[in-house]
């Protein structure tokens, strides 16, 4: 969970403020932990995206 939000952060130029704003709004941390096995085999980019979809959904 650490590495995909850092990694979210870090595209998208946000803050630890930022994202925990995002996280309200869309439960981003609840979905990684709910989906680990989404996550397990993808490289930093496709984290990044996957997160960009579930937030655009």
């Amino acid at each position: 969970m650490y590495i995909i939000s850092e990694n979210y952060k870090k595209s998208h130029n946000l803050s630890s403020e930022d994202f925990l704003k995002i996280d309200e709004k869309f439960h981003v941390l609840k979905y990684i932990a709910e989906c680990p096995d989404i996550f397990d085999n993808m490289t930093d980019e496709e984290m990044v995206k996957e997160i960009d979809y579930y937030v655009a959904a």
